[in-house]
């Protein structure tokens, strides 16, 4: 059993006026109509006020001084935060006709679309020492595009290897500088125009509705690395790369500071020396990332996300959607519930380009089939009732039978929510009442519970019960999960069993994470799980779970 309270001791009130713990100040019991020896009654009056006044002013310093504190933050990030705008290409070059807009689901959500953008620009000071030399033009080293689903059970990210060439469309940059169309290009090269252009081309290119785009600069990568403590990152033996100055032994390490960067740039250390092997370390660093962070609770930390999102914003640029503290807020809690398990990375696959060996060409039938899963807001690796081996299209995975949809929004949840934690895990009622919070749903907290195995929403009245069904939605529990009962202790309790002992969403199974295929494969076990994906193009896509800690880079040599 977890406690989520602190037991209160009362201080024995007998010298305090009036017998009761009045919270005011001490005041010394005398004899009735009495003052006390060499004293005058007034004085004694006098310097309980003085008193009072003086702890009235140390409060008011104090919380004056939290208040002030909150405000330095939010101002010193939000000023940090750079942001442009989210399409660059010019007017008659949107091809919106081709894009597929997204369908909310019976909740009104609808799946976000995000272009992670890492920028090799070298400009003046840290960035150019972390590059070697100086150059502010600047391609996207590192471009992955993230899909999370509508109902936030689970993601896909997918890298795009920088060298494939792509049509990229006419542009405008923010300065009002024209890049005239190509009719075929390398991919990364588009951010000559700005992220706005870069948007575009990949929009285009997949016909996957992008909704924001973050980009980070090499001082940024450094420093979010450090600021976690570092990530464990594997390879399959010994890599000492002159070109990107990485020097790591074989297997197990724990990298931060320069090395992170290192790590993430390396090519020739790697298998072939290709960029499409270097999108392996990239999804293993990113997995670790993301491990490391949910581990350590960041976001449930209002220092730590505070600390995070102070390092990050000095080093990123976002569309002007998300351009600021509360915008970029909303989107960590709504990115944070997916699980780790339910996070997939993939590499797109890729043929060779003709013209030119050192350059690669999309593989238009795989390509197709993930970026039409993606644009449809469909799981590349949720189940099928079709053989994948056989070729056949395959079917809209069947999503995990959820609460009934609910008409009541959170926000018009006025009932008090109790979780009580019934798991093993310390303080996971609190964390589950701030998820709710972040939610809309103001009114809920946590206490502590006997381990009960099964997760539940109880309703104490008729009235209640609506909300308790919008509480397990949020949730992402089973319709089945939601009961009339209760101990009484609010209209609606969360009872939060062993099967929900970690994550911001109920997901069956979850304790169970894909195992991996050993340290020298260089690819996960994902491949042999069921998959909307035919199992030619999610082999081929080298599909990847971001809670597999058994995924290891293959070395150059191995």
């Amino acid at each position: 059993m977890s406690d989520d309270t602190s037991d209160i001791s009362e201080g024995d009130t007998s010298g305090i006026a009036g017998g009761e713990a009045s919270g005011t100040a001490w005041i010394p019991r005398h004899a009735q109509g009495r003052s006390p020896a060499g004293t005058d009654g007034s004085k004694t009056r006098r310097r309980v006020k003085r008193t009072l006044m003086v702890i009235s002013g140390m409060l008011v310093l104090v919380v004056g001084g939290t208040v002030a504190y909150a405000g330095y933050w939010y101002y010193r990030i939000d000023h940090n935060i750079k942001g442009a705008p989210l399409h660059g290409a010019a007017p008659d070059q949107l091809a919106s006709a081709g894009i597929v807009q997204p369908t909310p689901d019976p909740y009104g959500d609808v799946p976000i679309n995000i272009l992670l953008i890492g920028t090799d620009a070298r400009l003046p000071g840290q960035d150019a020492s972390l590059g070697g030399y100086t150059d502010p033009s600047g391609r996207s080293d590192v471009e992955m595009l993230v899909h999370v689903s509508a109902d936030r059970s689970n993601a896909t990210v997918v890298s795009l290897p920088r060298d494939t060439m792509v049509p990229i469309p006419a542009c405008v940059d923010a300065k009002g500088n024209n890049y005239p169309a190509q009719s075929v290009a390398m991919i990364n090269s588009a951010l000559a125009a700005g992220p706005g252009c870069q948007v575009d081309t990949v929009e285009e290119f997949t016909h996957v509705k992008i909704d924001h785009f973050m980009m980070v600069d090499f001082s940024g990568v450094v420093a979010l690395t450090d600021a976690v403590g570092g990530v464990p990152v594997c390879v399959t033996k010994a890599v000492n790369d002159p070109d990107s100055h990485l020097n790591l032994p074989a297997g197990t390490s724990v990298i931060q500071g320069d090395t992170a960067l290192e790590f993430l740039r390396t090519r020739e250390g790697f298998s072939d020396g290709s960029d499409l092997y270097r999108t392996q370390a990239q999804h293993q660093y990113l997995s670790a990332l993301i491990r490391k962070m949910k581990s350590q609770a960041t976001f449930d930390n209002p220092l730590q996300a505070t600390h995070l999102m102070d390092i990050a914003s000095k080093s990123l640029t976002v569309d002007d959607g998300i351009a600021s503290v509360s915008k970029l807020l909303d989107l960590a809690n709504t990115l944070k519930k997916v699980p780790t398990q339910n996070i997939t990375f993939l590499t797109m696959p890729t043929v060779a380009y003709q013209p030119d060996p050192n350059r690669v060409a999309p593989d238009t039938a795989l390509d197709n089939q993930i970026f039409s899963l993606i644009a449809h807001d469909q799981s590349v690796t949720g189940p099928t009732t079709t053989s994948s081996a056989s070729g056949a299209t395959p079917t809209t995975p069947s999503p995990t039978p959820s609460a009934t949809s609910s008409t009541l929004s959170p926000g018009a949840v006025q009932d008090p929510i109790v979780v009580e934690n019934g798991t093993s895990n310390d303080g996971r009622s609190r964390q589950l009442a701030a998820t709710l919070q972040a939610d809309g749903f103001k009114k809920a907290t946590g206490v502590s519970y006997s381990d009960v195995a099964t997760t539940q929403v109880f309703y104490s009245t008729p009235e209640a019960k609506a909300g308790a069904e919008s509480v397990a939605a949020a949730l992402q529990l089973p319709a089945t999960a939601v009961q009339s009962g209760g101990d009484g202790s609010a209209p609606i309790v969360v009872r939060v069993g062993a099967d929900f002992a970690s994550g911001d969403v109920f997901s069956p199974g979850s304790s169970s994470t894909a195992s991996g295929s050993g340290s020298g494969s260089g690819t996960s076990s994902s491949s042999s799980q069921p998959s909307a994906l035919p199992s030619a193009a999610l082999s081929s896509a080298a599909g990847e779970n971001a809670a597999d800690t058994n995924l290891c880079v293959t070395a150059a040599g191995s």
